[in-house]
């Protein structure tokens, strides 16, 4: 199997690369994490290695809540402008002042040029694109190809005596589904409902009994069984209950917007690793437009989905299977147990038997369990938010350091991580080493909304009883266009006034690009303030823009690349005709309070930065501010400095000590002197005869002492009067030489929201 080229080696010093970086597949079965605060190119990292794993004949299963890895599907065989045309943001290129066209040729030119500079050309790409297939599922939806989570029931092929484990965790996510569905608590423990229908769904597969969601209700009312547990049926849950539950349910059933639960394919991970057409799939579960709980419940049935493959398999030591989840947070916690996390625990501790690697991603790595963390032998740690988040990979890294042969620190190699470069941490190797992440071969143009899923992978169109009906091409239709007519953006709702403004949400407009459609984003004006230890940084306020997604979530909310706006160009009215964009449905029922709960979580987490910090004047920079304007301020500042204040007054103090010190000793000079000649005139018998004796000696050795004793105190105060001057002089020249660069966010306390507005950029 050939190894996995994910970059190039990477010299922070003068930022050059040097020889490619290579990995072993097989490195992978002992699973991964992708670390890296938002902008750090994790999801370029991860986009190579999964096109690599395909590139290897390693078949991939992702994940994804966010909606960028529909890019994956976005490999052009011969990286024509044409071919990206229907992928390029049009509201970027018109602010550009470029056409589509346009955009896209310099797209195309980008592309082949970055992919050159890394030693790939069109034919890899072409070769990429045609050795592997793309499906992307969409549970929920039939943007993609839906799949069938509920309506079959069919008692599992494995028996109770080898593998009850692995049954009970698909009944769990079975069960936890569907009281989802109906807004039950699904708790195995408390809740009579979660017991009952588990109970039932395991006293069918036990008698090897298919059921379906229909015969499923009917048994609720009438179960084939007179006791739970130790109490009888009528105790434990009487019938009336079970008939308000039963009819909670068959509502559930009887909703429209339930039947697409019940089409498109059931999950069946054996086809999606072993293809009839024997190329390696892409499986690629769009979660993106499901909110929180369905997201929860669709990647815990996944996960036990694989599990329970993954045991029936024999053992391996080469990569036969490779998952990814592009965001982890809320899966696998370190303190709550949703579905998800049994499951993914199981994996990582025992799927390296059977060729199964995990690769997970996350922006923060406390929002992974530590029991997890511990699991993974290969760690890719982008650019990181805190002190804290550091500390967190610092033991393992540092554990690795020990053993490497040219001693580096973990504070030198933390010190080089940068935007697409990583501290690649491989427990198969010596050492861990900085890389630059390659160019990816597939166009990464940003998050796929669920309407452009149609026309990806090789999707597959439902008819409304939910059988297959025809395969499409894996292109983006688009609509044909009259001579010199602009083609309209894809899933742009078109309507001829505003929406109706969400409870709490002030409305204004803001005339950026000179367009005529309103495109909605949620402002969020706040007041923060950074810290660098005990070091606080002065309040500012920022006014940020999040453009908002019809089909996206409220957890999608602030994953939009935030845009600075100026308070002062938002206007009550539009200067001129609008059509609008649709708002997603959560935020027009629940307004503020939706916007409030979006934010709650990870506000601070936008807000992260890299901030200058002195550490002579212990001053924090404005977030934004460069070098010059720093040491300019801190110039600036010296006169009010408290430090600068605290020098002067010592240095005015020892100079005056310095001038009474030189007068003592002029004074101990003129004593010695006088106290000489004293002893000389006192000791002129002596040399005619006339005194047998020596007078005045002590006097004359005392004063030289205490003259000897005044020059060193003098001396000394030099010496501090020179040290206290070097001290201001370096208050007074700022060198931003000295100038420390921290990744720094500020703590949710430090963080005030002061208003919520609905924005309409055109």
């Amino acid at each position: 199997m050939p190894d996995l080229y994910l970059g190039k080696s990477f010299n922070p010093a003068d930022r050059s690369l040097g020889d490619r970086f290579l990995l072993d597949p097989s490195d992978l079965t002992t699973h991964g994490i992708v670390i890296g605060m938002t902008g750090s190119g994790k999801t370029g990292l991860a986009i190579s290695l999964i096109e690599e794993a395909l590139r290897a004949k390693v078949p991939v299963i992702v994940v994804d809540p966010k909606g960028d890895m529909g890019n994956l599907a976005l490999a052009f065989d011969r990286l024509a402008p044409e071919q990206f045309e229907p992928w390029v943001d049009r509201d970027e290129a018109a602010r550009d002042g470029k056409t589509p066209a346009d955009f896209a040729a310099a797209a195309s030119a980008t592309w082949r040029k970055g992919l050159s500079e890394w030693g790939l050309a069109e034919a890899d790409v072409a070769s990429y694109a045609a050795s592997r297939s793309v499906r992307i599922f969409t549970p929920g939806a039939t943007s993609g190809i839906p799949i069938n989570l509920i309506d079959s029931l069919d008692a599992p092929d494995l028996s109770w005596d080898d593998a009850e484990e692995e049954i009970r965790d698909e009944i769990d996510s079975i069960v936890t589904a569907l009281l989802g569905f109906v807004k039950i608590d699904a708790d195995p423990i408390s809740s009579r409902e979660y017991i009952l229908l588990f109970s039932l769904i395991e006293h069918a597969w036990r008698a090897g009994e298919d059921l379906d969601v229909e015969s499923l209700i009917g048994q609720v009312a009438s179960p084939p069984f007179e006791k739970v547990g130790a109490l009888p049926l009528e105790a434990f849950y009487s019938k009336k209950e079970r008939t308000a539950l039963m009819f909670a349910l068959n509502n559930l059933v009887a909703s429209p917007p339930f039947q697409v639960w019940r089409k498109g394919e059931r999950i069946d991970i054996e086809s999606w690793v072993r293809p009839a057409d024997g190329r390696p799939q892409l499986s690629i579960v769009s979660t993106a437009h499901l909110n929180d709980e369905q997201r929860i419940f669709v990647t815990a049935f996944l996960l036990n989905k694989l599990k329970s493959w993954m045991r029936k398999q024999p053992g391996t030591s080469e990569l036969r299977c490779l998952f990814y989840m592009d965001e982890i947070f809320g899966y696998f916690p370190p303190t709550a147990n949703p579905p998800t996390k049994k499951p993914l625990l199981t994996l990582l501790k025992q799927a390296r038997a059977y060729g199964v690697g995990i690769l997970l991603s996350t922006q923060n790595p406390v929002d992974l369990d530590y029991k997890g963390l511990g699991n993974m032998g290969f760690w890719a740690i982008g650019r990181l938010q805190t002190a804290q988040d550091q500390a967190r990979i610092r033991e393992g890294i540092e554990a690795a350091l020990a053993d490497a042969p040219d001693g580096a620190d973990f504070e030198k190699l933390i010190a080089g991580v940068q935007k697409r470069v990583f501290l690649i941490h491989d427990i198969h190797r010596k050492a861990p080493a900085l890389v630059h992440s390659r160019w990816a071969m597939s166009y990464l143009r940003g998050p796929i909304t669920r309407d452009e899923l149609k026309g990806l992978g090789e999707a597959v169109a439902w008819e409304a009883d939910g059988a297959p009906a025809t395969r499409t091409a894996p292109a983006r239709a688009r609509k044909e266009t009259k001579a010199n007519e602009e083609p309209e953006p894809i899933a742009r709702r078109k309507a001829a006034t505003a929406p109706p403004a969400p409870e709490g949400l002030r409305v204004r407009y803001l005339n950026r690009h000179g367009g005529e459609v309103g495109t909605p984003h949620v402002v969020i004006k706040l007041a923060a303030r950074y810290k660098a230890g005990a070091v606080a940084g002065d309040e500012f306020r920022r006014t940020l823009g999040f453009r908002v997604a019809a089909e996206a979530s409220p957890a999608e909310l602030l994953e939009s690349e935030a845009v600075e706006i100026d308070d002062d160009e938002l206007a009550a009215n539009a200067d001129t005709e609008l059509t609008f964009g649709e708002l997603p449905a959560w935020l027009l029922e629940g307004g503020a309070k939706a916007v409030e709960r979006a934010c709650r979580e990870r506000l601070d987490d936008v807000l992260a930065t890299e901030i200058l910090y002195d550490p002579v004047s212990k001053k924090l920079a404005t977030p934004g501010e460069d070098e010059a304007a720093f040491a300019a301020r801190l110039t600036g500042l010296q006169g009010s400095s408290a430090k600068r204040q605290t020098l002067e007054t010592r240095l005015a103090k020892k100079r005056n000590d310095l001038r009474l010190k030189e007068h003592e000793l002029s004074g101990r000079r003129v004593e010695k002197w006088a106290s000489i000649g004293t002893s000389i005139l006192g000791n002129i018998g002596l040399f005619q005869g006339k005194k047998k004796t020596v007078t005045g000696l002590g006097g004359v050795l005392s004063k030289n002492r205490m003259e000897g004793t005044t020059a060193r105190r003098k001396d000394a105060l030099g010496d501090e009067i020179e040290a206290l001057e070097a001290q201001l002089a370096e208050l007074g020249d700022v060198d931003p030489a000295r100038f420390e660069r921290r990744v720094l966010k500020p703590t949710k306390t430090d963080i005030s929201v002061l208003r919520y507005d609905l924005v309409w950029v055109y």
